[in-house]
């Protein structure tokens, strides 16, 4: 009798391990299947660039920071960055209310919002001297973008729409919107986050924007998710680039005008990330994520969510990509 109940138990155990076995293949499948669209989307950001290129080649030579040029670099933005995100938004079901959340945050959560960005924004700049730091210790330099100043009051209105506008609109649609709705479904909420704040910080094709874009994806990732809605990381968003332009606009102007614009901004950083941090603490957020209340939970471990998007070829492309553009951009000094 006894060896007849032993043998059922070990029948028993062997079944409940296969299940459990064919639970995480599905599991896993489930977020191959998230990573594959977008890395898909992102992928085809990149296929449009490349097919628009002959095109763009033909197009007259508009001096840099002429009217025609801040014109050309928006409409490209928007073709090249938007079009893939909306199409595939439309294609899975989504709409704009699905993309933007339905949540009414307080006006204690955009200053909250604009506190952490704004304050993250000047830690993130102290980590990426560190980072330049490392790079030069091994005879590395990342090449910068040049700031040319816009020609005229009209092209300045169109470099202020197409760098604290529509970056913030465009880019939170897709990333805090589409991608992290994609993946949240499978991945739970923190691995949601994560990807797609690894996946922001790719697109940048910067190793010293680490900091500032995977942490701000971090943020807003959460504001999105915990508040259901986008406008205050589109607003804290909007804060960073207007000041990221304002800054550079200065340094234009002179160099004394540029020392004290950028201590100001400094200042104004410091002061909104210490009431950001306090909000965050007050509204109980800090508690919610130590005691591992928040959000939606993956029967998954992070290695193996990790695995499961490493086996997306999209992704995988998406990844490939985005390092040898990095590898790119730096040169010896």
């Amino acid at each position: 009798m006894t060896e007849y109940a032993s043998c059922g138990m070990m029948v028993e155990m062997q079944e409940t391990e296969a299940a459990n076995i064919n639970w995480k293949k599905e599991e896993r499948l489930r977020v191959r299947r998230s990573a594959d669209l977008i890395g898909m989307v992102e992928m085809a950001s990149i296929v449009v660039n490349l097919l628009l290129y002959p095109l763009i080649r033909r197009l007259p030579v508009f001096r840099e920071g002429s009217l025609g040029a801040e014109i050309y670099d928006l409409l490209l933005y928007v073709i090249v960055f938007a079009l893939p995100m909306i199409v595939a938004a439309r294609w899975t079901g989504m709409d704009m209310r699905d993309l933007m959340g339905r949540g009414k945050p307080s006006a204690t959560i955009y200053l909250m919002t604009i506190g952490l960005t704004l304050g993250w924004s000047y830690t993130a700049s102290w980590m990426a001297g560190g980072i330049e730091a490392l790079l030069n210790g091994i005879g590395l330099t990342e090449i910068q973008d040049s700031f040319v100043m816009p020609m005229g009051g009209t092209a300045m209105v169109v470099r202020f729409v197409s760098v604290a506008l529509i970056p913030p609109l465009v880019e939170e649609l897709c990333y805090r919107g589409f991608y992290l709705n994609t993946a949240v479904h499978s991945m739970g909420t923190w691995g949601a986050i994560v990807l797609t704040s690894f996946a922001f910080w790719i697109a940048h094709y910067s190793v010293e924007i680490l900091p500032l874009a995977f942490g701000f994806g971090l943020i807003g990732g959460y504001i999105r998710r915990r508040y259901g809605s986008l406008l205050p990381s589109m607003c804290g968003h909007f804060a960073v680039n207007s000041i990221y332009l304002i800054v550079n606009v200065g340094w234009e102007a002179g160099t004394r005008v540029g020392v004290g614009l950028s201590l100001l901004v400094a200042l104004i950083e410091i002061f909104c990330g210490a009431i950001g941090v306090t909000l965050f603490v007050r509204e109980g957020c800090l508690k919610e994520i130590w005691n591992g209340t928040f959000g939606r939970h993956s029967a998954l471990t992070p290695r193996e969510q990790v695995w499961a998007v490493l086996t997306s070829i999209p992704a995988l492309l998406v990844l490939l990509t985005g390092m040898y553009f990095m590898v790119k951009n730096l040169e010896a000094l």
